[in-house]
């Protein structure tokens, strides 16, 4: 299996480098062998800039994928939008991280988690995929491709996060100025705050640790929505940020 998952690795990279999209090579047996191509990739590319976590509920095993280097880019972001195979946008709450935790075997309370996360902010992730096919391709393939994440806009940092009340926060999602999407609330996990801890716990226990400057995001809030190149994305979380993308 390990020369299968070289295999992977190397046709990921091919796909990013090319921008010729590919078909699943072989199916992957476990939640394991996804960790291994999403690792060697990373370690191809560069240090991880971060990890994207999101859960369907608030019970909900979360799902986790790293953002390679190079994917943080500060709103507002330009991307040639002909380039990409599709644009896909969503509205998140992200964080940083400001302080190291070493990897490890024992876990991370909620409360270490946490105490080395610094602001939160308003954050745009920008969705592509390297899988032809992707609707019909299997879902352990796609997150063996970070689940299709293409970049992560980094909009107005939120110090204050603690305490807000996150099932009714008000978000909007405006193209080329029209409001798409506005309504409270909207994250699956519902908490952003339990993936956000699930997710460090996760990268030091399996991933390698976390360091300072890392971002996580967790998860969207507006769904998945997909534009045309020329189009202006703005997302805001009503009296706390904005952030903005032109593709």
């Amino acid at each position: 299996m390990t020369s299968d998952l070289s295999y992977g690795v190397s046709c990921l990279l091919q796909a990013r480098r090319s921008g010729t999209q590919i078909a699943p090579p072989f199916p992957l047996p476990d939640r394991s062998a996804v960790y291994a191509i999403q690792d060697g990739v990373a370690a191809a590319t560069g240090p991880v800039a971060g990890w994207k976590v999101g859960a369907r509920t608030p019970d909900a095993e979360p799902n986790p994928a790293p953002l390679l280097a190079g994917t943080l880019v500060p709103s507002p972001a330009r991307f040639d939008g002909k380039a990409m195979h599709m644009i896909g946008v969503e509205i998140e709450i992200s964080f940083h991280i400001a302080k190291d935790i070493a990897a490890r075997s024992t876990p991370v309370g909620r409360d270490e988690a946490l105490a080395a996360v610094g602001d939160a902010f308003v954050g745009m992730e920008v969705v592509d995929t390297r899988l032809a096919n992707f609707r019909e391709a299997d879902p352990e393939w796609l997150l063996a491709d970070n689940q299709m994440n293409h970049a992560l806009v980094v909009g107005n940092s939120i110090a204050s996060w603690q305490g807000l009340d996150w099932l009714n926060l008000p978000v909007k999602l405006v193209i080329d100025g029209s409001v798409v999407v506005e309504q409270k609330g909207g994250l699956g996990a519902v908490d952003p705050i339990r993936p956000l801890a699930w997710m460090i716990d996760h990268a030091v226990r399996r991933r390698g640790g976390i360091r300072a400057g890392q971002a996580i995001t967790t998860g969207s809030w507006t769904g998945l929505r997909y534009f045309p190149p020329g189009t202006r994305a703005r997302g805001e979380f009503v009296g706390l940020g904005a952030v903005e993308a032109m593709f």
